[in-house]
């Protein structure tokens, strides 16, 4: 006679630990996608970068490029730590630095008040948009000859090259900014009895504020492009001569020094324009990002 045993009595405790396990694991994926979608855009950028540097790699060191034209990554990177090991790259970043420097210090102190009083008076901006406009779409390098024949060949040349290829859009961006302001608010203000000043200081500076600094992010480009470009033609020192010397000796290992130089400076330089609208224009949309 066949004896049937008893199916087993589930354990609600274990069930209860398993469910708690599967729903640990099923949490996970969630988990993981969510980190996954914060930092995509910086993985996308690494990966973006690693990808085109290994294939520059290898295409250098497969002979399909031929090294004498276009240096490996590698090689650059070996080259600048020895550039600033050695020390030869410092009296280049400082001509090069004060050259950007006092040049895009003019542009802000020359820029940003011409923006304003073109924004806020009409009479003023019909008479001086002809001539920015005019100056902004002239290749401003075609002005370097004028600027040594009146400056010489020294840093006078260069920061008046650096403050004309800059200023302009500063200028630009600063009027965009005050006349896009609401004039309900100045009226506002105006009906309690605000005076200029004041008006000045509590509504259109911090509203033209995002429109300033993004004209200011601008200029560093156009900072470090005549920086450059100054140098080539009227210094003995920098990194645009840097460069130039290293052109003339075909070592494609220093021009890509100066160049992953001046485009961290541009990083840089950037970085710090967003770090100062965070702190002093924390109500905007860019800052607020």
């Amino acid at each position: 006679m066949a004896v049937h045993e008893a199916p087993p009595v589930p354990d609600p405790l274990r069930s209860a630990r398993a469910d708690v396990a599967v729903g640990r694991v099923r949490a996970a994926p969630p988990a993981f996608s969510a980190w996954l979608r914060r930092r995509r855009t910086p993985l996308t950028r690494a990966l973006a970068a690693t990808l085109f540097l290994g294939v520059w790699e290898l295409a250098v060191r497969a002979h399909w490029v031929e090294p004498l034209f276009l240096s490996s990554p590698s090689a650059v990177a070996v080259r600048l730590v020895q550039v600033f090991a050695n020390g030869t790259i410092y009296p280049h970043l400082l001509a090069s630095g004060a050259t950007a420097f006092w040049g895009f210090l003019l542009s802000c102190a020359v820029g940003v008040p011409l923006g304003i009083m073109m924004g806020r008076s009409r009479t003023v901006r019909d008479t001086l948009e002809p001539f920015v406009m005019a100056q902004a779409s002239v290749p401003t390098v075609a002005l370097l000859p004028l600027f040594i024949i009146w400056l010489g060949i020294g840093s006078g040349a260069r920061i008046a090259l650096v403050f004309v290829g800059a200023v302009f859009v500063i200028v630009i961006s600063t009027e965009a900014g005050v006349e896009n302001i609401d004039r309900r608010l100045i009226e506002t203000a105006r009906s309690f009895t605000a005076t200029e000043l004041a008006i000045l200081a509590k509504i259109v500076l911090p509203a033209a504020l995002p429109y300033i600094i993004a004209g200011m992010r601008l200029a560093t480009a156009r900072v470090l492009i005549m920086v450059v470009v100054a140098e080539l033609y009227a210094s003995t020192a920098g990194v645009g001569y840097l460069i130039f010397q290293a052109g003339a000796s075909y070592d494609t290992s220093m021009i890509f020094v100066g160049v992953v130089i001046l485009a961290g400076a541009g990083v840089l330089m950037n970085a710090l324009l967003r770090a100062i609208e965070r702190r002093v224009a924390p109500w905007t949309g860019t800052a607020a990002g």
